[in-house]
């Protein structure tokens, strides 16, 4: 039984079970920040919430499983937090039936790792035809009064950052912060299960809701569920006072066609009701150097783009399609530690 919690909890630089200290990205061990991460679920088993739906993009049936992106937001929140100098734990870092751990382990894991803070990533669903989309985190306790002091306040920053994403669309001017004795009427506190034995403050992040299929689309592009660990990264930047310490930003954004309107879902929310672009050809150049980055956004009907690691500083940044048709050429400015968005609406292609 320990070799296999060990399998499951090590990730290059901890193996909480042995309560070995854990290293941090330099390789020294020094006292840090310390998060610990649980991408909800693993494998494709029936927990799972399997989610097939027809894409446009590819014209056929495309599977969803929300293990594959927790997994993937899971492992960029982990890379995100050392490189800015974190120390983190996690749960698994594959996506095997072997690696859904039952809600008790996870606990006990947690508990062990000598961690700050706990944070369960996952989508959530509505389970109905009414269709919805933005954030929500669940934390131990009543509404506003937290089990875990704390638990509270780092659920509204990390969603402060959530919902600042513009590469999407929410149906609600601000997101939802709940205790999960509130939020569930399971019975006097009873609420979610692998909340009930934590004694860290941390949350359960829905960071989005995939059974609106616009957003399924998005969250089949692996940078969109990197941008997710990002801006999550921001808000525990926020938590633990080191929002100024990371020098490098983000240039994120996606690309609609005004002029033709989605087909593959039933109720669409802001500017879902447009076609994304497919294909798109977006290039970042700096106007410090001239050093150029390309990104194709995807097939998936989601007009995706990330650019990473950008040096603060001006950029021109320009889009076109089949490289022909331009669709935007403008400037943009980068800052440390943060997310320029840059959304594109255009009218100028055909979506092949």
């Amino acid at each position: 039984m320990k070799t296999r919690m060990i399998y499951r909890a090590v990730v290059a630089v901890v193996c909480a079970v042995l309560a070995v200290p854990i290293v941090s990205a330099q390789g020294s061990v020094k006292e840090v920040p310390r998060v610990f991460i649980n991408p909800g679920h693993g494998g494709h088993d029936s927990n799972d919430r399997p989610s097939p739906f027809f894409n446009e993009g590819v014209g056929d049936t495309v599977a969803y499983y929300e293990s594959d992106s927790n997994i993937l937001k899971g492992n960029a929140l982990m890379d995100i937090l050392l490189k800015k100098g974190y120390e983190v734990a996690t749960t698994r870092v594959n996506n095997t039936s072997a690696d859904d751990l039952d809600l008790f382990e996870i606990m006990s894991l947690a508990a062990n790792s000598g961690a700050d803070m706990f944070f369960a990533i996952h989508s959530n669903a509505t389970g109905t035809k009414r269709k919805t989309n933005f954030p929500l985190a669940l934390y131990r306790g009543y509404t506003g009064e937290p089990a875990v002091a704390g638990s509270d306040e780092i659920s509204a920053l990390i969603m402060k950052h959530l919902h600042g994403n513009k590469t999407t669309s929410w149906v609600r001017e601000t997101p939802v912060l709940a205790g999960d004795w509130t939020f569930y009427d399971w019975g006097p506190k009873v609420g979610l299960g692998v909340l009930r034995y934590n004694k860290l403050p941390g949350l359960l992040s829905e960071g989005s809701f995939h059974d609106y299929i616009p957003e399924r689309c998005r969250l089949l592009n692996h940078d969109y569920c990197w941008l997710e660990a990002w801006n999550q990264s921001l808000g525990i930047d926020e938590w633990f006072g080191k929002s100024g310490d990371y020098g490098v930003g983000v240039v994120a954004g996606r690309i609609l066609n005004i002029h033709e309107e989605r087909k593959d879902s039933e109720q669409l929310f802001a500017e879902d009701k447009f076609r994304p672009v497919n294909h798109a050809r977006v290039t970042l150049k700096s106007l410090a150097d001239g050093a150029e980055s390309v990104y194709y956004t995807d097939y998936l009907e989601n007009g995706i783009f990330v650019f990473k690691g950008l040096r603060p500083g001006r950029y021109l940044l320009q889009a076109e399609k089949w490289g022909s048709k331009l669709l935007t050429k403008k400037e943009v400015i980068v800052k440390g530690n943060e997310v320029t968005y840059c959304n594109i609406k255009t009218s100028a292609v055909a979506n092949m």
